[in-house]
């Protein structure tokens, strides 16, 4: 390789070293700044890794300077260009190579000789006192500024601390319902007394719901959202008339095989015995006198009185229909209903099943929804130094101001004590979309389902005919509670007041251990 080229590249390699070291002292302060913003927003609002945040301006500024450093190219007659000018040596090494590239214009002589001048004045330099790394004292004095800016505010406590363990917490603990939920999905997969359709759709809301929770990052109030959707969802698919069904089906059966004059079997199953009552006493009937079947018809009229009462249309139809065969004597008919009958107490058999089923799942999903809750609170009561306004003694504070929700300090207590703030509350502040406190347009009341018919009438008898029992039960009127009627379903209403109360959580200053106690408040008024 050429000598001069070869001392140029060496000089080079010098010069990209101080053009790297002096562009890192330039640019450090500009990582300090980073590495303080990052510190400062970490205060603001809760970031996760707060440490890898801080420190990552610097890993990107180490990494730039390097590539700088590593990747510039520098050619050499700019190598030249800029060792002349610096070490005034009147342009020797650019003159060389300029005329070892256009030197057959010139004797050779002469530029063998403006060569050996060169190359001797090349070796003569000495890249470490000829091209010093200079420290820059203005830059390092800002850098050092910011860093022990950044250095106090990360060890100074850092009251996002606490959110980040309550998410922490929350995260773990939907983790664990999420797991949950998914035992109750297979547990519910492997159900064969509810039916295809409820099973398929029970099982996709379960899935759904455990998918949510296990990407959860800790949001407690999406865990707890996601949880009330499909308690909500399943609720509505309730039936309040499913206990009272229940016990009337107990009772039919047991009555049933009273009737049949059937030994009860403690091994066999209720519905299965009934129906087979039923069997029993179409064949009964055409062996029976009309006193017999005048008996057996008011039984089965007052049976299907029950099951009337109790909302169960098909079957109380298909009694009465049994009843009226047995007061006519048709044993056909008879045996026609009395199959309708075992039909209509499989189908109703089966509506329970679901029923319990719904019930199951509910009574699950709101354990999991009360053990997110409370750790969420466990998170927030553990969190050091919350609730407290510095120069103060914990749990006391005070407030001044008019229309402010809280300004001073909180507590950790499990009750409250009485307050002492002065001023006048207001509503909370907020702008959410749907999140609207005013006036209801009516009274709101808890809305409850029922039993529903077809509209079918049917005839039971002794009802119309003086045949059969009336039933009387004395009961307090007015029912206790308000006189006014009630027109709006408060479940219409329960989300915008959660959102209002959420939206005033974020906009104004509420110490964590009380917005545990809003959190708690409007979970056990979840509809």
């Amino acid at each position: 390789m050429d000598p001069l080229k070869s001392q140029l590249l060496h000089l080079g390699r010098r010069l990209r070293l101080v053009d790297s070291w002096q562009l890192a002292q330039r640019t450090l302060w500009w990582a300090c700044l980073a590495a303080l913003f990052f510190q400062v927003a970490g205060r603001l609002w809760p970031i996760a890794s707060l440490w890898l945040w801080t420190c990552l301006p610097f890993l990107v500024w180490a990494v730039l300077v390097a590539g700088f450093a590593l990747l510039r190219p520098i050619p050499p007659m700019r190598i030249a260009r800029r060792v002349d000018f610096t070490l005034s040596l009147r342009e020797r090494l650019s003159t060389a190579l300029a005329l070892q590239s256009f030197g057959e214009a010139f004797p050779a002589s002469l530029v063998q000789a403006q060569r050996l001048d060169a190359l001797a004045a090349a070796q003569a330099i000495q890249p470490a006192r000829d091209f010093p790394l200079t420290w820059s004292r203005r830059s390092w004095q800002l850098a050092f500024a910011l860093i022990a800016v950044v250095l106090a505010l990360a060890f100074l406590p850092n009251p996002m601390d606490a959110i980040l363990e309550q998410r922490a917490a929350v995260a773990r603990e939907a983790e664990r319902q999420a797991a949950e939920v998914e035992n109750l999905r297979q547990e519910i997969e492997k159900a064969e007394q509810l039916s295809p359709e409820e099973r398929q759709e029970l099982l996709r809301k379960l899935a759904e719901l455990a998918e949510a929770l296990r990407t959860n990052p800790g949001d407690l109030e999406q865990a707890l959202a996601d949880l009330s959707k499909v308690e909500q969802a399943l609720q509505e698919q309730l039936d309040s008339n499913a206990p009272t069904q229940q016990a009337n089906l107990e009772a039919l059966a047991a009555q049933l095989q009273a009737l049949a004059s059937l030994q009860p079997d403690p091994n066999q199953d209720q519905i299965a015995a009934a129906a087979e009552a039923l069997e029993q006493l179409a064949e009964q009937m055409a062996s029976m006198d009309e006193a017999q079947k005048q008996q057996i018809a008011e039984a089965l009229a007052q049976m299907a009185s029950q099951a009337a009462q109790s909302g169960d249309q098909a079957l109380a139809k298909s009694l009465s229909a049994l009843a009226q065969a047995a007061q006519a004597g048709d044993a056909q008919a008879a045996s026609q209903a009395s199959q309708q009958a075992g039909q209509a107490l499989s189908q109703a058999q089966q509506r329970l099943a679901d029923q319990a089923a719904i019930q199951g799942a509910l009574s699950r999903l709101q354990a999991s929804r009360q053990a997110l809750a409370q750790a969420g609170s466990a998170a927030v009561a553990q969190a050091p130094g919350q609730g407290q306004t510095p120069g103060q003694n914990p749990g006391q504070g005070q407030g001044q101001g008019q229309g402010q929700v809280g300004s001073g300090g909180g507590t950790k207590a499990n009750t409250l004590p009485p307050a002492t703030r002065q001023g006048k509350a207001s509503r909370p502040q907020g702008n959410a979309p749907g999140a609207q406190v005013g006036e209801l347009p009516g009274q709101i009341y808890i809305p409850r389902t029922g039993g529903s018919g077809d509209g079918e009438e049917f005839f039971i008898p002794g009802q119309e005919t003086g045949q059969g029992e009336t039933q009387v039960t004395e009961g307090q009127s007015p029912l206790p509670g308000g006189a006014n009627p009630a027109l709006v379903p408060y479940n219409q209403f329960y989300y915008s007041y959660l959102n209002a109360a959420n939206q005033a959580m974020q906009q104004s200053y509420i110490p964590a251990g009380l917005q545990a106690y809003v959190r708690q408040y409007f979970s056990q008024l979840e509809p």
